[in-house]
């Protein structure tokens, strides 16, 4: 396999591992169960982002919609912006909070992409980080869209209000939110990390997106677009 089908075989795998096998992931990562958080990190591994569960547990749900948090898309930047703000930000943090966990991860990764190169030629190894980076730049326009302009407030006393569901976009595409598991009521999700996706509930207080993941992911690589429907929806600070 060369050329252009290469390129549509391995972003069609991308977009099987970054749509379901993060979403996945996200999920498992949030469980008690040691063996659930395991999987979590396999599923990790095989699309080079095994630092993600570290940062975005211990991370991103404590930072969330505030300028410390990478995974946060402020008001006015694009997609393309935001992208090696969150890719390297989330790195950064996540070896600050678990450097073993983070050395483990990518030596692992690093495996696999030899293993499947001795196997099967320095295409397989081509592949699977092209795989790899196709499913992360899914994975971070989803953190994109799910956050995008919402800022808690700072309190008299330096730190900020409790995130709240106004901190989170929702959608509640039926066809989408089955595909997803129900990612899209993503405000439930910040309110009870625990709560298995399949029972997140819709939240009155969220902001809501025009339209599902499906057709908000094109929608975030292409600025001009993203800014004229997204921005007159941001709520402005105070609101709420």
């Amino acid at each position: 396999m060369a050329g252009f089908d290469a390129v549509l075989f391995t972003l069609s795998v991308g977009l099987a591992t970054g749509g379901a096998g993060i979403t996945i992931a996200h999920e498992l990562g949030h469980k008690r169960p040691l063996v659930d958080r395991l999987l979590s990190r396999v599923l990790l591994i095989s699309v080079g982002y095994g630092h993600f569960t570290v940062e975005h547990n211990r991370g991103h749900h404590v930072r969330v919609a505030t300028p410390e948090d990478p995974a946060s898309a402020r008001y006015g930047e694009s997609y393309w912006t935001f992208l090696p703000r969150t890719l390297s930000g989330s790195l950064r943090h996540a070896w600050e909070l678990d450097r073993r966990e983070v050395l483990l991860s990518s030596l692992a990764t690093c495996a696999v992409a030899a293993a499947l190169g001795a196997a099967f030629g320095p295409l397989a190894a081509a592949y699977f980080f092209g795989q790899s980076a196709m499913a992360v730049a899914l994975l971070e326009a989803v953190n994109y869209i799910e956050h995008y302009g919402l800022v808690r407030r700072r309190l008299a006393d330096g730190r900020y209000e409790r995130p709240a569901a106004r901190h989170a976009w929702d959608a509640y595409e039926w066809l989408s939110n089955c595909f997803l598991v129900h990612l899209q009521r993503h405000a439930d999700h910040h309110l009870n990390p625990m709560r298995p996706y399949a029972a997140l509930q819709p939240q009155g207080e969220s902001p809501k997106l025009p339209m599902g993941y499906p057709g908000m992911v094109p929608l975030a690589f292409l600025p001009p677009l993203w800014f004229a429907v997204m921005n007159p929806r941001v709520p402005k600070p105070g609101d709420g």
